[in-house]
C-alpha cells in the first residue's frame, strides 16, 4: 500500500506541477502578449491624438501669423496711402498759396501803377518802368523771401507727414 500511496503522491505532485506549470504557461503565453498588445494599441491612440492637437496647436499659430501680417500688410497700406494723400495736400496748400501770392503781387503792382498815373506830376513812362507788370498766373516767379518761406512751409509739412507715417507704422 505504501507503493500505492507513493505513486499518488508522485501523480498529485505531477498533476500539480502541471497545473501550475500550464498556469505559468498560460501568463506568459496568452495573458502577457494580450496585455501588451492592447498597451501598445493604447499607446499608439495617445501618440495619435498627442500628434493630433499638436499638428492643430501649430496650424492654429499658423493662421493666427498669416492674419497678423494680413492686418500688418494692410495697415502699412492705409499708412501709405494716408502718407500720399498727406503730400498731396501739402503740395496743393503750396502751390494754392503760391498762386496767391502770384496774384497778391501783381493785384499790387497795378494798383501801384494806377497810383503812380494819377499824381499828375509823374509821366507814364515812369510809372511803367518803376512799376513793372508781373505775371499773375501761378507758375509766376517769387521774391526770393516769399518762394523761400512757402518752400520752407511745404517741406515742414513734408516731414510732418513723414513723422505720421513712421510713427503708424510703428
Amino acid at each position: 500500500m505504501a507503493a500505492k500511496i507513493d505513486a499518488l503522491f508522485k501523480l498529485s505532485m505531477i498533476a500539480s506541477l502541471l497545473l501550475a506549470a500550464s498556469g505559468v504557461g498560460y501568463y506568459y503565453a496568452v495573458y502577457l502578449p494580450g496585455r501588451d498588445a492592447q498597451l501598445d494599441g493604447e499607446r499608439a491612440l495617445e501618440k495619435t491624438r498627442a500628434y493630433a492637437q499638436k499638428r492643430a496647436a501649430q496650424m492654429q499659430l499658423a493662421s493666427e501669423q498669416r492674419e497678423l501680417e494680413l492686418r500688418r500688410s494692410v495697415e502699412k497700406a492705409a499708412a501709405e496711402s494716408r502718407y500720399q494723400t498727406c503730400l498731396n495736400s501739402a503740395s496743393a496748400a503750396h502751390d494754392a498759396s503760391w498762386a496767391a501770392e502770384c496774384k497778391r503781387i501783381a493785384e499790387k503792382v497795378i494798383g501801384d501803377h494806377a497810383a503812380c498815373l494819377s499824381k499828375s506830376k509823374l509821366s507814364q513812362g515812369y510809372c511803367d518802368a518803376a512799376y513793372r507788370m508781373r505775371d499773375g498766373s501761378p507758375n509766376c516767379t517769387l521774391p526770393l523771401a516769399i518762394s523761400t518761406e512757402l518752400d520752407g512751409g511745404l517741406n515742414k509739412a513734408r516731414k510732418h507727414c513723414l513723422q505720421e507715417r513712421q510713427a503708424a507704422l510703428e
